[in-house]
Formats: structure tokens, sequence, C-alpha cells
């Protein structure tokens, strides 16, 4: 398939797979009786239609597809995917402490903002109710995947890699919360935090149960790799995006990532590459939580005078090559193949 051919057959995915979570978000009205329960459900389903590329349900789908003829029960059990994203960005919002989440308010500022006026503690009190959504989009994604009707055995072993998905994913993000005060942390961290808080959840996981759903018990390792290689690749591109890319594409303030404080590749490096005087004003943007526009483009400038932009691009580059090599090692479809190389290019170039 032609680029324009595989970023119709990616929309026509995304389609499906967002028809599926409407299904699915209707037949849970009838469960959410009481008037509280029925207003955050509401909110749950808000926040997963709210925008969204679907690419990790659609991974779901071509892990199944890459082996097996297709079945579209695959959906129900794909959409797990998507309502676990939900689950883990209400969470990451609030440790973040992000007001805006693709363009409108995060979970926990929606539910504060529905609040009256008097209430004296609506921030603690909407940032409870948001865990607690959490929750239970973490749980309605077990249901999701476990009611698909899907060969049970194939199913028991997806819900298994899903928990697993969760569990790294977890891991990851201890490991994030420490970086911000571990003066140690380098890019071997940094690497091994993106491999467990991205590439788990974003890429590999998503293909890796996607295969388990299809019965194949072969190929999974080089298709695990592949998906890491290029999770990874998708973390890197991330902060790219998250220091120079557009707010009204990205949906988030461009200046997130640096008043959270992150020490993402672009920022180790530049501090590696650069002299005391930058190390330190690097160091100043990142613990500021307000960094200002002026130092915001200084910043900017010193990661693509420093070289630290290119060496980002060019270890991206290569993990890219690198997952397409592990990729030509898979057993599959070869239009599914065909399609997943298009999408090693796409997670790179992608504008949000």
């Amino acid at each position: 398939m032609h680029a324009t051919d595989q970023s119709s057959f990616m929309k026509d995915l995304k389609g499906r797979i967002d028809r599926e979570l409407e299904q699915f978000f209707k037949e849970r009205e009838k469960d959410s009786l009481d008037p509280v329960c029925k207003n955050v459900t509401e909110h749950i389903k808000a926040f997963t239609m709210n925008g969204g590329k679907r690419l990790r349900p659609m991974l779901i789908v071509l892990g199944h597809d890459l082996f097996s003829p297709h079945d579209d029960r695959v959906y129900r059990a794909a959409i797990s995917m998507e309502l676990t994203q939900t689950y883990l960005l209400i969470h990451d919002d609030i440790m973040d402490q992000s007001e805006i989440r693709r363009g409108k308010p995060s979970l926990h500022v929606a539910v504060r903002n529905q609040m009256p006026e008097h209430v004296s503690d609506s921030r603690r009190i909407s940032e409870n109710i948001a865990i607690v959504a959490g929750d239970l989009a973490d749980s309605l994604a077990h249901q999701a995947l476990l009611e698909c009707g899907m060969n049970p055995s194939d199913v028991l072993k997806a819900n298994m890699e899903l928990s697993r998905i969760i569990e790294m994913t977890g891991y990851g993000q201890l490991i994030d919360i420490d970086s911000a005060t571990n003066d140690s942390f380098g890019q071997r961290d940094l690497l091994r935090l993106h491999i467990l808080k991205t590439a788990k959840y974003t890429i590999e996981g998503p293909l890796v149960l996607g295969a388990m759903l299809s019965g194949t018990e072969e190929d999974i390792k080089p298709l695990s790799y592949y998906g890491t290689l290029l999770g990874t690749a998708f973390q890197l591109h991330d902060d790219i995006l998250g220091l120079f890319g557009d707010e009204a594409e990205t949906g988030k303030s461009i200046k997130s990532d640096v008043n959270e404080g992150k020490k993402t590749l672009l920022m180790l490096k530049a501090m590696e590459y650069s002299g005391e005087e930058d190390r330190r004003f690097i160091k100043k943007c990142l613990s500021s939580g307000d960094v200002s526009d002026q130092d915001f483009l200084e910043l900017r400038k010193i990661v693509r005078d420093s070289g630290s932009y290119d060496y980002s691009r060019k270890m991206m580059e290569s993990m890219i090559e690198k997952s397409k090599e592990y990729l030509s090692q898979v057993n599959g479809n070869q239009d599914i193949k065909d399609f997943l190389k298009w999408l090693a290019h796409y997670i790179i170039e992608r504008k949000s």
C-alpha cells in the first residue's frame, strides 16, 4: 500500500475503534444508576472520546491480524488499551498537575469546574474523584477484554499481558517520579524509563496482546523487539514535540515538560554538551516550575546549538531502522507488516 492508502487504512481503523468505544459506554449507561456514579462515568467517557489517535487499540487489532484471519470480536478486546490509556492519563495528569489534556481540561479539572463556588477544598475533592475515575477505567479495560468472546484460553493470556503492561508502566512511573530528585539520573536510566513507561503500553504490549489473541506462540520475540524499539523512539519524538512542537497540534502547553522538570534526553545531552554556565541555566529552567517565555526560547536555542537535538533525532532514526530489521524476522501477513513498517516512520514524523 502507498502512504495515502496506509493513512486511509489507519483512519478507517480508528473509526471502527471509536464506534466500539461508543457502543461499550452505551452498554455501561444502565450500570450507573446513582447520579454521582453516572456523572463520573460520563466524565470517563468524555475524557476517553476526546481525541486521541487510537494507536494502542489499533496495534491490538494489527497484532491479531498479523497471525490470524480478521475477527470483528477483536475490536472489543482492542478498546481495553484505550481504557487503560484513560486510566493512566487521568492519574498522570493529577501527579503532574496538568490542567490540559488534548486541548481540553484534564479530568480532575473538569470535575473541579463543576463544583459549586462555596466548596472550599475543591482541588483535593476533585482530585480524589479523578483518582477513583482512573481506577474505574482500569476495571472497565479488563471487562472489555474479558467479554470480547474470543477463545477463552487466548483471552486469559491476553488479560495477563494487560496486567503486565500496567505493572511495567507503574514501575516506569516510579522511576519517572524519582528522576526529578535523582542527581545521578542519566541516559541509561532514561531509556529504561521509556521502555517501561511508554514502549510497553504504547507499542510493544498492545502488539503482543493482539498476537496472543490470535493464538500464535511463534514470532512473539522479534515482534516484541520491534515494539520496544519503536515505542522508545515514540517517546523520544514526544519529548521533541514537548519542546519544539505546536501547541495547537499537541493539545498541551509547550512549556509543560520544562515546568514539570522532566529530564528528557534533550535536556540530559544539552547539559552534557554545554559549558558550566549553560548547564546552570538549564537546571534553573527545569526547577523553576514556571519558566518565562524568554528563558524558554533561550533553552530551546541551547538544545539546538549544543547538538542535543541532532543527537536525539539520530538515536530515534537508528531505533526505527533496527525495529524494521526485527519486523522482517516476523512470519505473518505481509500487508500488516507493510503497514507496521510505514507506521515506524509515521511515529517520528507526526506533529502531535
